[in-house]
């Protein structure tokens, strides 16, 4: 299963959010230029996760969004399912192929588990457990710029700073 573009910017947007515990309400213009990404693109993906409840929109002067609840209470599932939706990794067209395996049908049964075994992780892992684990080595959430070496000519096999 690939995760689709709008999941990955509904993720690191509310990761973002999350980890900033010090602002109350963020603009999209903001977020989007955290991540590098369109913001009339994130402004889509942001509508979606109001009407799902993960977020909260203000109006006004002093409008923008918030976690529509707490970290704690945001898992991975709640966020994947409002773009991946909650449909089945595997469809199977047994009536079109005349099949009669039914519940015994093993592709069924595996990728039934499978997509199981994926929601129960999603499940098990909260926006705040990924703030705790990963927040502090992100410099894009943090707003710290990782070093920058001077350059280095190799010559002759000698390093020249």
């Amino acid at each position: 299963m690939k995760i689709s573009q709008s999941t990955e910017l509904a993720i690191d947007s509310l990761f973002y959010m999350a980890a900033h515990k010090e602002a109350t309400d963020f603009s999209v213009e903001q977020v989007a230029q955290a991540q590098q990404v369109s913001v009339s693109y994130l402004a889509k993906v942001f509508q979606q996760l109001v009407k799902a409840g993960l977020l909260r929109s203000h109006r006004g002067s002093r409008g923008g969004y918030a976690l529509g609840r707490i970290p704690s209470q945001i898992t991975l599932r709640d966020i994947v399912t409002v773009f991946e939706g909650s449909s089945s990794l595997y469809e199977c067209n047994a009536s079109a192929k005349r099949c009669r395996l039914g519940a015994k049908c093993l592709i069924v049964a595996t990728f039934s588990e499978a997509e199981k075994k994926m929601n129960e992780i999603f499940e098990k892992v909260s926006l705040q457990d990924v703030v705790d684990h990963s927040a502090p080595e992100a410099a894009w959430i943090t707003g710290k710029q990782e070093p920058v070496l001077a350059a280095q000519v190799v010559t002759n096999g000698e390093v020249k700073q």
